[in-house]
């Protein structure tokens, strides 16, 4: 029971330092991200919850001309 008890407190620090450590960035290193990076993110947002789960969202993502064109 104790080592469940651990468990939990683990995960409720995880939880805290991920939402005490959030900001918003408003300005980007011009470094491209590599897909597998993308397709990562992409999976862990996809688990993501959404209002009555409905999942109202849509990912595009854009490289080279076309990025240059709506930038």
């Amino acid at each position: 029971m104790l080592e469940n008890r651990t468990t939990i407190t683990d995960d409720a620090a995880i939880v805290d330092e991920a939402i005490t450590s959030r900001r918003s960035v408003r300005a980007f290193l011009p470094d491209m991200v590599d897909d597998e990076t993308i397709r990562a993110i992409l999976s862990v947002a996809a688990r993501a919850p959404s209002g009555t789960n409905m999942q109202p969202w849509r990912v595009y993502v854009t490289k080279g001309e076309v990025k240059q064109r709506i930038t």
